[in-house]
Parts: C-alpha cells; structure tokens; sequence
C-alpha cells in the first residue's frame, strides 16, 4: 500500500462512525443550530424577494396614482413622411396607434380631437371629438340609454379615390358631418333630449363650420375605468379654460365604427389632434417598466414631440427603490453577521463539550486533519440540509424571485466550517505545548513579540473599519449605476462592531482591575469572586463580539426606523406647507366665496393665498430661471408660524415699500449664481420688475399639490434655478397683470374641518391635501411600510439574538464555574451568593457588549450623514437631518438582562440538582 493511500485510510477510517455516536450524544445542540440557521437563511433569502415584490406593488401605485402624468401622448404628425391613415380603413387608427406605441407595455389608447367651439341653437359650449381605441379590448366602454349609437354617414363615402384634393387627404374646403354620443349627465346640463331625432351641433372650426349629429346617449360600463381620467368631459359637463369663449365644455364621443367621419373632421388644419396611452400597470413589474423607459426614449428619438411622464417616474422610484433596498441590505447583513456570530459560539460551545474526547483522540496519534474532517462530515452536512430545507421554504413561498446568494452563503460557510476549525485548534492546542525561554529578557522579548503580532491584528481591524466608514461616506449606502449595494458597505456596521470589541477587549481589564479593587473590600464572598473569574471573561473576544454586533445593529435598525417615521413627518411639513393645502382653480367665483368664508371659519388660525410662476427669466444675462412665489407674505408667515414651521427672516415684512422695487427673498443657491448688479430682476408674467432682495428663503419651489410617492420630493419639483418669495401687494404696484390665484395655506386645528366644510373637494379643478392625511397615505405606501416592518423586525430578531449569544456564553464558560462553585459549596456557599457571582462574572461582558454596540449603532447614523439616503426613503426635498433614538438602547439593555437573569436563572437549577455528598466523595467537576 502506498504511502498516500495509507496516510488517507489513517485521516477517514472510521470517521462516520464515530461522528454519528458524537451527533446522537449532542443530537440537542445540533438540532438547535440547525434550527437557528435554517431561520436565519430563510430570513436572508426571503426578505430581498418580499422587498422586490413590494418594490412591483409600490411602483404599480405609484404609476397609477400619478394618472394622465403617466400617460403617454403621441402627438399627430402632420410631417408628409408620416402620412394620416387612409379613410377606408386599409389602415384603422386602431393599428396606427399600435404602429406609433409598438414595443410599449399593452396600453389603453385615447384619441381626441382639439377643443373648439359648439352652437346649439342660442347656446355656446366648448367641445372635442373624442374615441376610446383599445385594441385588445374591442368592445365599447359606454352603454347606450336614449337613442342610438352613431354610425358612419354614407353619403359623405366618395365613389373614387377621396385622396387627391390638393395633394391633401380631403377637401379642406368642405364641411362634413359626423355622428356622436353625448353623456347622460352632459346632455342633462347642456338641455339635449335626442329621442326626437338627432340634434344638430355646429362646430365652428377655422372658416368651416362642421356638423356633429347627437343620435344617443350613454352612461360609462365602468365608471373607475382609468380611461375616463383622461377625459373627464366625456362623463359630464365640465367648466371649459378661463381663455376659452364658452363657460361649459363637455366632449362628444365618436365610437369605433364612426371613426372615418371623426377623422375627416379633426382633420381639419385648425384642429389637433393627439394620441394618450395609459400605462396598463394591473401587472407590471419593475423590469418591465424599466424595458418600458428604454421603448419610450428611443420612440422619443423618433417622434420628438412625444411626451409622458412614466421616465420621471421610474427614476424617481427606482432612486426610492433602490435607498430602501439599500437600508434593508445593510439590516440583513447585520442580522446575518449576528448570526454568524451564534454559530461560532454554538461551534465553541460543541467543541467545548467534546475537549475531553479531542485531547484523547490528539493523545492517541490522531492527526489533526481527521479531526478536523471528522467535524466536517458532521457540521457540512448539518448546514447542507439547512440550506436545502430554507431553499425550498423560500422557493416555495417566493417562486417568481430572485435576490443576490453571497450573504446567506457566507452564513452558511461559517456553519459548515467553524466546528471542523475549532475542533482542530482545540486538539492542536492540548498536545502542541509552547516552548519557553529559561532566560528572563529572552522571555519577556517573546512576549512582547507576541504582543506585538495581537496589536498589529487589532490596528488592522480597526483600520479597515475606519477605511469602510470612510468609503461608506464619500460613496453612499445609495448605489449609483449598480442596484446592489457594496458589500464593503454592508458590512460596514459588523467592522464597527468588531473594532468597537477589540477597544474592549483592551480596556476591560483596567476597568475590571479598577473594581477589583472595590470588591475586596465588600464583606461578602460574591464580589471578590466575580471579580477574580471577570478578568478572563471580559478578554473573550468572541463573546464580546458577538453582543456588540447583536446590540449595534439593535440599536442602528432602530435609529433608522425612527428617522424613517420622522422624516416623512418632515416631508409632510415641507411639501404642504400648513395643515392644509388647496390647489388648482381657486379664483373661480365659488372658490374665491369659499376662501373668504374659510378665514372667518371657527379652528383657522391664519388663511394665505398666492399662486406659483415657474419658467421666469431671472436676471439680465446670467440665463437663470426661476419659480416666483406671489403670494400674502405676512399672511403666509402667521399660517407657518401657526404650524409651527421655519419661517424665514423678513418674510412677514415684504410688503413694506423698497423706492419703486419689489421687496424679495431669494433661494441661497440662486444668490450664489447670479451676479448681485444683474441678478436684481425678475419676469412676472410680461413685466419685468426690479428686486430688493433682502436675503435668502428656505421654502422650494414645487409643481403644485404633492403626490403621494417619491415625486413628491424630486419630480414635482421645478426645473428652474431657485424661488423667488415676493409678495402680491408689492408686485401689484409694479407689474400691470398678476396670474390667478392657484394655492392656498390654510393652518389650525380646525383646518381640516373647515376645508371640508367648505366643499373645496367638491370644486372642479381644485385639490385638497392635509398634512396628516399626506403623511398617512405615504407612511402607509407599500415601500415605506415594508422598510418600517423590516427594521422592527430586524429589532427583533437582533434582541433575540443576542439573548441565544449571551446563553451560549453561559452555558459555554458553565463547566469550569461550576467546578469552582461546587467546591466553594462543600465549604459553605450559598444559591444566593453563587447567583451574584455568576452575574458579577459576566456583567463585563454585558455592559462593554452594551457600550460597545451602543456606541456603534448611536455614531455610525450621525458620521455617514446623506450617505444613508434618507431623503430618497422619506420623500422629503432637501436634507433629512439625523435625530437620535434612545428607545433601541433601552431595549437592547432590557434584552441583555433579561437573557442575563434566564441564564444563570438555568445554570443555578441545573446545579441545585448536585448533591453535596457526591461532590465531597467524587470531587469538583
């Protein structure tokens, strides 16, 4: 036999049989890690894929709650290389729309016409031909109640080819008619019964004046249709544009079938037409949505007039998506790096149970190679199973997900591996031996040398903790071009953690020397011996690396939790702006009456009117722009001050007179940008007026009410350069023509009731939203909810690790205590004194566990800053400041003592089983 093979026959033989009688011996210390790994991947691998499920839900909401902003619009081209669809349908406007959104995610199409002008006998409304074009959906979304629905007119159908007038497609010199719907509610309003017959409408377009035939009228199939937001003309009537000749427009509805007459109509060179695509977000994904981004963009390229919101909107979620994934990642790090820590100290506790049995092994010629593999056949299989057994829980529940495997991985290594290392080293440690040096500078050169080696390992650790801070603060936890995070970053808070227990570890000893000192003063037995046996527990690294990460991690997630539920309550603050907001249509007569009212309304502290320019020349020369606020100064600062929000200096007083200039404050970084001498005007409307800027204003510009999702921060918010605060009085008196009045802050508590009272949701055109009901929708919105939830959980989670960590520690360091107070019992020790002692002994592990982590978990929020991207999880503009939470320490401490008491409360009633007579005939074991 050769030399390998002996040497292998030596390392393997009887390996199995002797790791199966050791598994069946500590089959309830397996079972627990098993059980305690199994949980732990579980959580690992679960939570990305819930959080990518919820990112699916949150993006689904945020589509359609943003509505026609979402909505795609194709304008028509009029460009002779794309020519307008053939009246004979060879092809229907339903395959031009297909041909225009082809690679688009399955939309909703609406073709309308543009509005003009409608003479029903004496009486004049505003119109628009408008068709519902669904292609996978052929069937009609109106029901028809009175009359009939429109069909084509025969004879306006030519004989020959209708495409050779003028190189045009139709005569433009002739007018033509065509058949429509008109709602219930519409004809209602507008006093038309067609049961009689048709009713004739004029549609004056240009020089032409075209006729639109009501035959019947319908009511919606589905009135919640998404559809209908587009048009809502074609429900009811509705009030037209202050511009526009007539008070009252209400659309008329051409079907599919009378689509050749709509068409030879809108036609007409005074009309535009255009198509709008709503998103079908019922089953859309992120992936989808981001392949929907890259069709419009490139479609964009084509038509350039093309317009929608949707690439906005994946932007700004996929920046909420990926600061929340962000966040999560680094908790399930912490949880992973936490329970990796329990293994090791479960791997230590094993190897401690089996020392006897090693050492004999070692002693017996055993190499340590088939120790070593001996403990691998009993620990890879136990930690195979595991990831087996959390695979196919996690595929079952989550079949249609898939996260990054490199953290549950890692997790798993350290399970598979730690207890085949330990027991090597355990084994190698009782036979190795260590040679001394006899002479005394010779050994003391040695130990220093050795000690030398431990700093240099400890410096090591605490410098690569300082570099991933660092790197956690110039780069952000937030990826950039990459959705997953560094996993340099993610273990940041574990290297934290692990320096923070290396400084204890060193500083234990002075400080337990310290109340060594005090202890042997005391009178009773406890003190002097928890001090005596707290000097080896307090330079266990191990130990105290797993209570500090536990409690880190503990107290981070619950710092983060509390600025998450902070910051959205400062996002609600800064985007309404008072308890309430009103927005849109508010110098109608209605809305004006109700304002005036809202002042004298009882619970209303202060009402402040304005309205918002955006897109105004700032300056002479410098190409700024800027939003300009007009608005009641004083009144706005009494609603904020009422709030009990920021006001800036000198906003109540900006309507004092500045010598013929207009009084200002000014966004700081607009100030910086422009030149003082050429930075002093603005355009407010036609007029351009001179500025007094008096300093600088912290409000931001906005697009008008705020949504509920993470546009509220960064698409709504205006392109231009800055905001410019004036207020209206001022501004009247230098510039000939003001815009309507188009927000309001209303503040007090009774706002809400007020507002409500006032019918303001019931006004065409105008939106309520109150901070309460803003921060409720959005602490409530699937993403931010789901972040909460997991950080709590992680909470959790962390508290019950560290109660299985600090247990193992116990249970672990059990053996020589309880030799030590067995024989302490033979010469009279009592249960209460032994219950002290063993507190004492471990209190130094607890408390720089608990400072440790504390410490960490406290520090590391403020040092990183913006780097956490708060701003992106809150929806807040601006910067999120980072507040403290003391909560997560209090918990952490209570989780410690209480894992403390239950301990050693097991370890004395596991000892109270001795009998004192056995342990005086066999001796301390």
């Amino acid at each position: 036999m050769s030399a390998l093979a002996t040497r292998v026959r030596a390392t393997t033989a009887d390996a199995p049989l002797v790791t199966r009688r050791r598994a069946r011996q500590d089959a309830g210390l397996l079972l627990g890690t098993a059980i305690l790994l199994v949980a732990t991947l579980i959580a690992m691998l679960a939570a990305p894929r819930l959080l990518a499920r919820t990112a699916d839900e949150a993006l689904r909401e945020a589509i359609t709650n943003a509505g026609t902003d979402a909505a795609v619009v194709v304008p028509r081209p009029q460009d002779p290389y794309f020519p307008a669809p053939p009246l004979d349908a060879a092809l229907t406007e339903a395959q031009w729309l297909d041909r225009m959104l082809e690679g688009l995610h399955p939309a909703t199409a609406i073709a309308p016409s543009g509005t003009v002008t409608a003479t029903l006998g004496e009486d004049q409304f505003m119109t628009r031909l408008v068709t519902l074009a669904t292609p996978a959906d052929p069937a009609e979304p109106v029901r028809w109640t009175t009359g009939r629905a429109p069909a084509v007119i025969e004879e306006q159908v030519y004989a020959g080819s209708p495409y050779s007038f003028s190189g045009t497609l139709f005569d433009t010199s002739r007018s033509y008619a065509v058949e429509v719907g008109l709602s219930v509610d519409a004809a209602r309003t507008l006093g038309i019964d067609p049961t009689a017959g048709p009713v004739s409408v004029a549609l004056a377009v240009g020089r032409l004046t075209h006729e639109a035939r009501v035959t019947g009228l319908y009511e919606p199939v589905d009135p919640a249709d998404p559809r209908w937001t587009t048009v809502p003309d074609l429900l009811g009537a509705v009030r037209a544009e202050p511009q526009q000749r007539a008070a009252t427009s209400a659309a008329l509805y051409v079907p599919t079938d009378a689509r050749p007459d709509m068409w030879r109509v809108a036609h007409s060179p005074a009309i535009l037409a255009e198509a709008v695509a709503l998103v079908d977000a019922d089953d859309l994904t992120v992936a989808e949505a981001h392949e929907l981004r890259r069709s419009l963009r490139a479609q964009a390229v084509v038509l350039p007039d093309l317009t929608s919101g949707l690439p906005d909107i994946v932007d700004a979620f996929d920046a909420h998506a990926d600061a929340t994934r962000a966040q999560a990642s680094l908790v399930i790090a912490g949880v992973g790096a936490a329970a990796a820590c329990c293994l090791l100290l479960a791997a230590g506790l094993l190897v401690e149970r089996r020392r006897t049995f090693l050492s004999g092994e070692r002693a017996r010629g055993a190499s340590l190679g088939s120790v070593a593999l001996r403990g691998a056949m009993e620990s890879v299989p136990t930690a195979l199973g595991a990831a087996v057994v959390a695979g196919v829980v996690v595929h079952r529940w989550l079949p249609d997900r898939s996260a990054s495997l490199w953290l549950p991985a890692a997790v798993a290594a350290v399970a598979a591996v730690a207890p085949a290392v330990l027991a090597a080293r355990a084994a190698g440690v009782a036979w190795g031996g260590r040679r001394v040096p006899i002479d005394r500078r010779e050994r003391s050169r040695v130990t220093g040398l050795r000690r030398a080696r431990h700093l240099v390992v400890e410096v090591a650790v605490v410098t690569v903790a300082v570099v991933a801070l660092v790197s956690l603060r110039g780069r952000g936890l937030v990826p950039g071009a990459s959705s997953q995070a560094d996993p340099l970053l993610l273990v940041t808070p574990f290297l934290l953690a692990l320096a923070a227990a290396v400084v204890v570890v060193r500083i234990a000893p002075v400080v337990v020397r310290v109340a060594a000192r005090w202890a042997v003063r005391s009178r009773g037995l406890a003190a002097p011996l928890a001090a005596t046996r707290a000097q080896r527990t307090a330079t266990s690294l191990l130990p105290v690396v797993a209570v500090t990460v536990a409690v880190a991690l503990m107290v981070l997630s619950g710092v983060l939790v509390q600025n998450v539920q902070d910051g959205q309550r400062l996002a609600a603050d800064r985007l309404v702006g008072a308890d309430v907001r009103l927005d849109g249509a508010l110098a109608t007569p209605e809305a004006a009456q109700a304002l005036e009212a809202l002042a004298a309304a009882p619970g209303v502290d202060a009402v402040a009117t304005g309205m918002q320019l955006v897109d105004r020349t700032y300056g002479r020369g410098t190409g700024l722009t800027a939003s300009v606020l007009v608005v009641d100064t004083a009144a706005l600062a009494e609603v904020r001050a009422a709030r009990g929000l920021e006001v800036d200096p000198g906003l109540a007083g900006l309507g004092e007179a500045s010598d013929g200039a207009v009084p200002a404050l000014v966004s700081a970084d607009l100030l910086a940008r422009a030149d003082t001498a050429d930075g002093g005007l603005v355009q407010i409307l036609s007029d351009t007026v001179e500025l007094d800027v008096r300093g600088a204003t912290t409000l931001v510009a906005d697009g008008g009410a705020p949504p509920v999702d993470v546009r509220a921060a960064h698409v709504t918010t205006t392109a231009d350069d800055g905001l410019v605060v004036v207020d209206r009085a001022a501004v009247t008196a230098a510039a000939r023509r003001l815009p309507d009045t188009s927000v309001a802050w209303v503040s007090g508590p009774g706002a809400a009731q007020a507002v409500a009272d006032a019918g303001f949701a019931e006004l065409p055109g105008v939106t309520v939203t109150t901070v309460d009901g803003w921060w409720r929708a959005w602490s409530q919105a699937p993403l931010p909810s789901a972040l909460t939830a997991l950080l709590l959980a992680a909470v959790g989670a962390l508290a019950l690790l560290a109660v299985v960590a600090l247990v193992l520690v116990v249970v672990a360091t059990s053996g020589e205590r309880g030799r030590t107070l067995s024989t302490l019992r033979t010469i009279g020790l009592d249960a209460r004194t032994a219950r002290w002692a063993t507190l004492g002994e471990l209190a130094p592990l607890v408390l720089g566990g608990l400072v440790g982590g504390t410490a960490i978990g406290l520090a590391l929020p403020l040092l990183v800053g913006d780097a956490l991207g708060l701003q992106w999880v809150t929806a807040a503009p601006g910067d999120v400041p980072v507040t403290l939470a003391w909560w997560p320490v209090l918990l952490a401490a209570g989780a410690l003592v209480v894992a403390l008491v239950v301990a050693v409360t097991v370890e004395q009633a596991v000892r109270r089983r001795q009998r004192l007579g056995e342990v005086l005939r066999v001796g301390a074991r």
